[in-house]
């Protein structure tokens, strides 16, 4: 999905179809049906044709799992859970009773979820996890069914709490796929491939946050759903924190020489360096200026200890000469280094 546009690429289109075509539905009625003749590749899509297509799939197979599984999950599934989820008084209650509900449903279907306070498999013990596996895995080759119902129980979550609900990461069991630069809109958190199981992963102190929503706001919900799911979500952590939580970790490390270069960075969120700037762009940031307030804020810090010598402090930040790092603390703070270890 791109944000300023609107649009999501049309693989999505290809890809909610292929259930339909591996059951010999017609699949150019279905396109048809949304107003859309041909997919071409490499073309965007406004989200509307997705959720309506997602919607015709739906209603065509009876099948909120799109052909994807070797038993249909009739519609009403998502609803009957959503309605017993508002309900819940915590996002721990409704996240363990879908799961539940899934397990109890289905034998080709496995969802977990796990809570570290009351699950040992778990030993991490600040993580809560969410996470989906198919039986038979050939039977959703793009892997669109595992990637569309761990979107929609993220942004389910949100909804439910009227709140932030930040993912640490993502896990997905197979490789990064060709449309991976479209994860860092749908999943913003680091996504990691080749894992054991596809899952999406957050803090457990989420779990407590209480359920807000009433049955009338539900009817819309479902009236318009999943339209609202493939729009970015309300409450979200902006991608520059993201950036800027990544990137500071180096100085866990000791020192910001350490700083991933915008290559690097780019690669951790699955995208090119071209559209990690455009990301942070459209936030009114660039990677530069994340990483002089890292090296500032690194720089703070070393000179209110009173340990190191300022020439130290400039190595350690990152710059090669005092003077340079003199002239770039003056024009991040107003002070010399000197002036502001003396001031403190």
């Amino acid at each position: 999905m791109n944000n300023k546009t609107h649009t999501i690429t049309a693989y999505y289109a290809q890809a909610v179809l292929a259930g339909a075509k591996r059951l010999n539905y017609n699949t150019d009625a279905l396109l048809k049906s949304v107003g859309v003749s041909d997919v071409k590749t490499g073309q965007r899509v406004a989200p509307q044709v997705i959720t309506q297509l997602i919607q015709s799939v739906w209603k065509q197979l009876d099948d909120e799992f799109m052909g994807f599984t070797s038993q249909r999950c009739k519609q009403g599934v998502f609803a009957f859970i959503a309605r017993q989820s508002i309900q819940c008084r915590t996002l721990r209650e409704a996240l363990a009773q879908g799961a539940q509900f899934y397990h109890l449903i289905r034998d080709d279907v496995e969802v977990s979820f796990i809570d570290a306070k009351s699950e040992k498999e778990n030993d991490k013990e600040n993580e809560a996890i969410f996470s989906i596996q198919l039986k038979d895995e050939s039977l959703d080759p793009d892997h669109l069914l595992i990637e569309f119902f761990l979107l929609v129980w993220h942004r389910f979550a949100i909804w439910l709490v009227g709140n932030k609900v930040p993912l640490k990461y993502a896990e997905f069991k197979y490789s990064p796929p060709v449309h991976v630069k479209e994860y860092s809109l749908f999943f913003p958190c680091h996504c990691r491939f080749n894992q054991a199981k596809s899952s999406i992963v957050f803090d457990r102190s989420a779990l407590s946050l209480p359920i807000k929503r009433s049955e009338k706001e539900l009817h819309e919900f479902l009236k318009k759903s999943p339209e609202d799911l493939l729009s970015k979500p309300l409450f979200s952590n902006t991608f520059t924190s993201q950036v800027m939580t990544y990137m500071g970790e180096a100085i866990n490390e000791g020192s910001l020489n350490a700083v991933p270069l915008i290559e690097d960075v780019a690669s951790y969120f699955n995208m090119s360096s071209r559209n990690l700037r455009r990301r942070l762009s459209e936030e009114n940031n660039s990677y530069q200026s994340i990483k002089d307030t890292l090296r500032k804020n690194h720089a703070i810090k070393l000179l209110t200890d009173n340990e190191l010598a300022i020439n130290q402090i400039s190595r350690e930040v990152g710059f090669n000469e005092p003077a340079a790092f003199t002239r770039a603390f003056k024009q991040w703070t107003g002070q010399t280094p000197r002036n502001f270890r003396q001031g403190y």
